[in-house]
């Protein structure tokens, strides 16, 4: 050992000062160590000594790596080694055990040093005691990661619920929404269920800091109302509620139901939570259900109007014919010409009464029956030839060879009725020389069910878009001389039969078609 401990201190002579450095590395606040160019440790100065309690003799050597802690030991020797074989300084940390028996954490620097002349004499190293640092490290560890596992904690809680709003949210029958008015005039959408998204078919994104883009989805006869009501609700805090129609790109023009309640916010904003539903069919029961008790009382009306006029008109004709027969009249060419418009007027007056008894009365339900509807069609279309002014226009019946055995249940003389009208309509509507079609054959509805279907189409001009939704109110026509009646029976009696109308243009062929919907019979109601 004297040849190594002579070479340190020599490195440590200054100026003949051997003996006061030697001490001072002796007693230096930090763990110094030494070794020699074999890698063996020569020389620990008191305060490391002191530090582990133990002897130099038992400390040299690789003697010190008993104090080192089991699991720290393979990477501090595998450090050492590796900085020594390539003359590499290094810093590594290691647990070393204290004197009293527990372990302190150090941090070890180690560097090589060379004599005068260059030679390569071994390592000098310096170790401190980082036991309270790592202590700090460690409690912050442990805090940061309590605190991580709580931010995960809730971050779950929170995913939770936002699945748990989500599952609810799609079972409610709309949206869930939350709407937000800024002093500034600024409307946004911080929360929009996926149910609202799809109603109004619109991307979280657009509307959660800008609103602008919903807004231009209303229609503007209801925007107006609308923005009143939201300002009307923040400015009194009270519950808001507005029907209002939007257009939907795939699905057209919906209704809409929104409700909600506003809460005035630190910033001074509004902020409405609550609900929208699409109303769209709830509308059209209404619509139906307010259109069947206006056509019953007008039907009921109409009836009793007809029942006393009817008798009058009767004596009229009775007279006008008598008239027309009497001596001197008959072929007076100054009286024939009224007496006719007299009796043309009174016939149309009388089929007038009988259209406004049949709009009041109900369809009997014992007398919807089976009915073979190809034949039926050919019978109908034979008496329509017979008794109508078809002109120069040319009718024509196609029916699908499925049809031939079908059976529709249905009224007999009311669909004929129907017919009747359409034929006569169609007839009317058509320029001469042009084609009427009556096609019957079968269709599924909405609901996927078979339905018999007769459509009658002609080549006249059609009807206006805008004219559409009127044609069966009652007493709308388009035909001068018309009632007004034609088309409101035909709806009335094909859906008391089960069944349903619609109309449309041919486009971009000219006229319109008329469709009719009809229930086929039940096998046990056949004979």
């Amino acid at each position: 050992m004297a040849p190594h401990r002579k070479t340190l201190c020599a490195l440590l002579d200054d100026s003949g000062k051997t003996v006061g450095r030697a001490e001072i590395i002796q007693q230096f606040p930090a763990l110094i160590w030494h070794s020699g160019f074999d890698g063996r440790c020569d020389y620990f100065n008191q305060t490391w000594l002191e530090f582990t309690g133990r002897t130099l003799a038992q400390e040299l050597g690789d003697g010190w790596a008993e104090g080192v802690h089991p699991d720290d030991l393979s990477d501090c020797l595998k450090t050492y080694r590796e900085a020594f074989e390539a003359r590499q300084p290094f810093v590594m940390e290691y647990r070393l055990r204290y004197h009293d028996g527990s372990y302190r954490w150090i941090t070890d620097h180690g560097a090589p040093h060379y004599a005068i002349d260059g030679c390569f004499c071994g390592y000098i190293g310096s170790c401190y005691d980082i036991t309270l640092q790592k202590e700090s490290e460690l409690s912050q560890h442990c805090f940061q990661t309590e605190l991580e596992q709580q931010v995960a904690q809730c971050s779950s809680d929170l995913q939770k619920s936002h699945d748990l709003l989500n599952s609810l949210s799609q079972q409610v029958p709309g949206g869930i929404y939350q709407f937000q008015m800024f002093p500034d005039g600024r409307y946004t959408v911080p929360y929009a269920s996926q149910s609202m998204l799809e109603l109004f078919e619109i991307p979280a994104e657009a509307i959660q800091h800008d609103a602008t883009c919903l807004f231009d989805l209303i229609l503007p006869d209801d925007l107006p109302g609308l923005m009143d009501s939201i300002q009307t609700s923040a400015a009194s805090l009270a519950p808001w509620h507005r029907e209002f129609r939007g257009g939907v790109p795939s699905k057209g023009v919906r209704w809409f139901q929104a409700d909600s309640r506003p809460r005035l916010q630190p910033d001074d904003s509004v902020l409405w939570c609550g609900f929208v539903t699409d109303i769209t069919e709830r509308k059209e029961l209404e619509r139906q259900l307010a259109e069947a008790q206006r056509l019953e009382y007008i039907g009921q009306l109409a009836a009793g109007v007809a029942h006393e006029v009817r008798n009058p008109l009767n004596a009229i004709l009775t007279v006008t014919e008598a008239l027309f027969r009497e001596e001197g009249v008959e072929g007076n060419h100054t009286l024939t010409p009224y007496i006719e418009h007299i009796r043309s007027q009174v016939v149309r007056l009388a089929r007038l009464m009988n259209d406004l008894l049949n709009l009041g009365r109900r369809q009997q339900e014992d007398q919807l029956l089976p009915l073979a509807l190809a034949a039926f069609c050919r019978e109908t279309v034979q008496l329509w030839q017979e008794s109508s002014q078809a002109g120069h226009r040319q009718l024509v019946l196609e029916i699908d060879p499925a049809m031939e055995k079908v059976l529709a249940r249905a009224d007999r003389d009311r669909l004929q009725q129907v017919l009747f009208n359409l034929l006569d309509n169609a007839v009317q509507h058509s320029p001469v020389e042009s084609c009427v079609r009556l096609l019957l054959d079968a269709c599924r509805s909405s609901s996927r069910q078979e339905q018999l279907r007769l459509r009658v189409v002609d080549q006249g001009t059609g009807i206006a878009p805008d004219l559409l939704e009127r044609v069966f109110d009652p007493f709308f026509t388009t035909r001068r001389g018309g009632t007004g009646l034609g088309l409101v029976l035909v709806k009335q009696f094909t859906e008391q039969m089960g069944g349903a109308v619609q109309i449309c243009n041919n486009c971009p062929e000219p006229g319109c078609t008329v469709t009719l919907q009809l229930q086929p019979a039940l096998e046990e109601n056949l004979s």
